[in-house]
């Protein structure tokens, strides 16, 4: 069900002291032939508070009257709305039971109140535990992230963590003018789903459907990668995951994966490097319940650095693919620090962040020439050129934006 990589950007690093190394895992869905459709249990939970009035609302429904009209009848469907206070509007049923039924219900729901997301959520993941064990299950949840349950983010991480160890993902799109991107993509993150704004109403059905397609497609679920790490190789940070970071290991867990889909892991590693001539191992070992039937399966790898004794043999040893990836990877969550300064009008914040950033980059490709590296530092001041000249808040700021920060989230998990 599962091809997979694990590789370093470098395969050697300078002898004695202290150093830093980038790791990549990539993972690839892989399915036998034309792979067999796996029935899908979807709860979407919809925000119908006041940030929704209008055009929002009048989309939003319809694209999960479209998304209806897609699902084949074995698949099943919960529907949650929810402002200040969250309900089921349609509990969990057949999809060839609701087809005709739901359709009027949703077009009567309309726009109030503030949120309680959490709760919310959890109807969402309630409803699915009727859901039969052959079918995929997935919460989508549609909202502008303005939560007002009083809980921290970090808590509410902790508990969708928990809900996809037990094989319920969590996805979310990003609506209204001033929605919480932190939060949401905090939800993606720690429920292992997908994450999207909405740029305009109608891609909510895009997003809908991408939901239902990923799900249909499901090879691999439950999917953690544990990579040991041997004496002097200190975990430093994840991308592309929540780590949880142990004296000798660290684990990733990834989640679901579908046919077809390439997802990727980035580690920033801190080395304490020996004398000229050894080297460190570091393995990698994968985990993952196959869709169909849920046995258990495994991937094993090892990858190993040498203690070099000229600067020149470590760049001789950079990997021109994986290594620009990968530090694209780690830089880019640097540039979306930047972009949320300039949203949130610290200007010079993000000015200051802006160009570190493209300081890196700079002295990376002198370093080891990379068109990735010449291309993120033509965007980085191209960003530096609207922190200057573009309010944030202004209707061109917000569409430049959002429009960016997608572009920087479109590469985060895939390669």
């Amino acid at each position: 069900s599962l091809h997979g990589l694990a590789a370093l950007g470098q395969g050697a690093v300078l002898a004695n002291g202290a150093r830093d190394l980038l790791a990549e895992l990539r993972l690839e869905g892989v399915g036998d032939g034309v792979t067999a459709r796996m029935p899908v249990a979807l709860a979407v939970v919809l925000d119908h508070s006041g940030s929704m009035e209008g055009e929002k609302m009048v989309q939003a429904r319809e694209g999960v009257i479209s998304l209806l009209e897609r699902m084949h009848d074995e698949d099943y469907l919960s529907v949650v709305v929810y402002d200040d206070r969250a309900e089921i509007l349609q509990p969990l049923a057949r999809v060839s039971e609701i087809r005709r039924s739901l359709p009027p219900r949703l077009r009567r729901v309309d726009a109030r109140g503030g949120t309680v997301i959490p709760q919310a959520m959890a109807l969402g993941a309630s409803a699915l535990e009727l859901a039969p064990a052959s079918h995929v299950r997935r919460v989508v949840l549609v909202s502008d992230g303005q939560d007002g349950s009083g809980l921290s983010l970090e808590q509410i991480q902790g508990t969708l963590e928990h809900r996809a160890d037990d094989r319920v993902v969590t996805s979310s799109l990003g609506v209204g003018t001033d929605y919480d991107e932190r939060f949401m993509t905090g939800v993606a993150e720690a429920g292992r789903g997908n994450y999207a704004f909405l740029r305009q109403g109608s891609e909510l059905e895009g997003f809908l459907t991408r939901e239902l397609e990923e799900s249909g497609a499901t090879v691999a679920e439950n999917v953690v990668a544990r990579v040991s790490l041997p004496p002097g190789v200190h975990f430093v940070e994840a991308h592309g995951t929540l780590a949880n970071a142990l004296s000798d290991r660290v684990e990733l867990p990834v989640g679901t994966v579908f046919a077809g889909e390439h997802r990727k892991v980035v580690l920033s590693l801190r080395l304490d490097a020996g004398a000229v001539g050894d080297a460190s191992t570091i393995t990698a070992r994968v985990g993952y319940e196959r869709a169909s039937d849920h046995a258990p399966q495994s991937l094993e790898g090892a990858v190993a650095v040498r203690f070099v004794a000229s600067e020149a043999e470590a760049i001789a040893s950079i990997d021109d693919e994986i290594h620009p990836d990968a530090f694209a990877t780690v830089m880019d969550a640097r540039q979306r620090d930047a972009m949320l300064a300039w949203q949130n009008g610290d200007r010079a914040q993000a000015v200051t962040l802006a160009e570190a950033n493209r300081a890196a980059y700079e002295e990376a490709n002198r370093r080891r020439p990379s068109r990735v590296f010449a291309e993120r530092s033509t965007q980085i001041a191209d960003d530096l050129g609207n922190f200057e000249r573009v309010e944030a808040q202004s209707a061109r700021g917000q569409s430049w934006g959002r429009a960016r920060r997608a572009d920087i989230l479109e590469d985060a998990y895939a390669y």
